[in-house]
């Protein structure tokens, strides 16, 4: 039944919304007849405000009086119906991206948004996406639109929220998580620099009520024949800057390889003679390392940046400062431990240090393990799904995303032939060239292979992980009336008892480790199956600013966390220490802890 509401359904909600740091805000809701509990006679179904129909807040100074703690969301149960909402901006530490057009979804889509993971929800027939605040957003007003994606920011002092689940739309949709992409599985992520740039673009270019791109191409910078004696270099690099400046993700795998096409295409058109492939390529490759080295120092892509003077500029600055070799090697395969030989006219590629492990789980992965990317983010392991393994275009994706700088594909018709081979041909020298792909699996050895089990290296990894941030666990400060850390951080309230918040936990863990989405729930369901349980053991604690909940892991859960870091042979698979230092000396029994409240999901 439409608008139907369940306070302690929402309740629950709040909660975990608290317990993640959020600032939730009470908004008016809908009653069963349709009617806003505003008391507006035209805000309700089918009334002439019907848009504002559940969406509002409760009085004014709205943004002041979020819920500090569940006692105040308690006082928020009075018999009236409301929906939740998050306030948004610097105070709120969080910004909101909605796809309500088609038009929205296909610009997100093309900044690559679609792949972020981070939590969304759906309201409708659109998707919201929830980010982390950035003090570049700080001057960009309340709303902008790039695209036509409306980015809910409430930066210069605009109170601004978003209606979070399980509200009800007053389209009769209730919101709700994605199942994938739910908040109580994952970790708010960082605004994408790509977004930042469309936002700050389009607020500069006063487009906040707008529907443009965020980034148009502004210069009057025009390609023409280049002869030789007359600068053909320079018009080359200049060229690709420009081309690169202008794109909305030129350090996309697929844009990267899209511009590194078009710019070889303008050699082979305008520049006369043109420039050898090796010569262009080392142009192009300079150009999308500079942009890269800049984006990592901070440095953001305005329209000023598009004008021709500034690409001049910028092409002359590029030219003096970077050596193309860098460049070269950031795309170069053989840098990367592939081994090249020659058959015939054609070059191939041989392993090198690439290697796979097989994950044998439901649905089965696999792993591509590469020593030359052990510095990157993914330490060097990159985790697909095998429709993944069989697209070099998928992989080249898959290997971005993981390292956030390998480019696999700068040329993708290259790469294709590399990762899938080539048929026999006189070019060939009448032999095929086996591709990556088939070398890896003939080159993979049974023993790499992962079991999905209690004792698979997958399990033993991520338990280990968890073991190791129970050693740093401290001790409650006060031994009559022990707390947990109001942090979320692990702590030994009891000898017996560790309190943590499992999504404290996990975010430490990925900062460090590439923990794939859903891994920290297969673990979790692991332990229940280990244990009998049908839920992690609930508890609440009560501080001065309001009461948080925490995950209770006694000495048997420890236990069995052991266990999932040991092999099928008792010996440990995950590599480091996590021998646990639990208290010699007794505590009192926490004063304040309601051991009662245990709360089943």
């Amino acid at each position: 039944m439409a608008f139907e509401f369940d306070f302690n359904e929402t309740f629950k909600w709040c909660a975990l919304y608290l317990s993640k740091g959020l600032r939730i805000v009470r908004l008016h809701g809908i009653k069963p007849d349709g009617r806003c509990t505003c008391g507006d006679a035209e805000c309700r179904v089918g009334g002439s405000k019907q848009k504002s129909c559940g969406k509002h807040p409760v009085g004014l100074e709205w943004g002041d009086r979020y819920a500090r703690s569940e006692d105040d969301i308690l006082e928020w149960d009075d018999g009236v119906p409301f929906n939740v909402g998050v306030l948004l901006g610097e105070e709120g530490g969080v910004i909101d991206n909605e796809d309500d057009s088609p038009e929205a979804t296909a610009f997100r889509e093309s900044l690559g948004l679609n792949e972020l993971i981070t939590p969304s929800w759906m309201s409708g027939k659109s998707t919201h996406q929830l980010t982390r605040w950035h003090d570049s957003l700080s001057d960009c007003g309340g709303v902008q639109k790039p695209g036509g994606l409306e980015c809910r920011i409430g930066a210069g002092g605009r109170q601004i929220q978003s209606v979070l689940p399980p509200s009800w739309h007053n389209t009769g949709v209730q919101y709700k998580w994605r199942p994938d992409l739910s908040i109580d599985d994952i970790d708010i992520a960082d605004t994408p620099k790509v977004l930042l740039v469309q936002i700050s673009n389009a607020a500069a270019a006063g487009s906040s009520s707008g529907g443009g791109s965020g980034i148009k191409y502004q210069g009057p910078l025009v390609f023409r024949e280049v002869h030789d004696g007359e600068g053909r270099h320079d018009a080359l690099l200049m060229w690709a800057w420009n081309k690169i400046v202008n794109d909305r993700d030129p350090l996309s795998p697929h844009r990267r390889a899209v511009l590194t096409q078009e710019i070889r295409d303008a050699n082979e058109k305008y520049i006369k003679p043109p420039k050898s492939a090796s010569e262009a390529l080392q142009i192009i490759n300079s150009c999308f390392e500079h942009f890269r080295k800049k984006q990592e120092k901070g440095w953001r892509v305005s329209p000023s940046d598009m004008t021709e003077e500034a690409v001049k500029a910028e092409a002359a600055k590029l030219e003096e400062e970077v050596n193309p070799e860098d460049a070269v090697a950031v795309v170069g395969l053989e840098a990367h431990g592939l081994e090249p030989y020659q058959a015939g006219e054609v070059r191939g590629y041989r392993v090198g240090t690439w290697r796979i492990e097989m994950i044998k789980g439901d649905p089965p992965e696999i792993v591509l393990v590469v020593p030359q990317w052990r510095r990157t983010p993914c330490g060097g392991r990159v985790n697909m799904t095998l429709d993944t393994f069989r697209s070099a275009a998928k992989v080249a994706s898959a290997v971005f995303n993981a390292t956030h700088r390998v480019i696999l594909d700068g040329d993708s018709k290259k790469w294709v032939s590399v990762w899938k081979g080539v048929d026999a041909s006189k070019k060939t020298g009448g032999a095929s060239i086996p591709g990556i792909m088939e070398q890896l699996m003939a080159r993979k050895s049974a023993d790499d292979d992962i079991e999905v089990g209690t004792a698979s290296k997958r399990y033993a990894e991520l338990a280990g992980y968890l073991l190791k941030s129970f050693r740093r666990a401290t001790k409650a400060k006060d031994e009559e009336k022990p707390e947990p850390n109001d942090s979320g951080r692990p702590c030994w309230v009891t000898p017996d008892e560790l309190w943590f918040q499992w999504g404290k936990v996990w975010e430490e863990i990925s900062s460090a480790h590439d923990v794939a989405v859903g891994e920290r729930n297969k673990i979790r369901n692991k332990l229940l199956e280990i244990m009998h349980a049908k839920d992690l053991v609930h508890k609440r604690h009560r501080f001065p600013s309001g009461r948080l909940e925490y995950i209770v892991f006694t000495r048997e859960w420890v236990t069995a966390l052991e266990s999932l870091a040991s092999g099928e042979d008792g010996m440990t698979l995950y590599k480091g220490e996590i021998d646990l230092d639990f208290p010699k000396t007794e505590n009192h029994s926490p004063s304040t802890v309601h051991r009662i409240e245990v709360v089943e999901a």
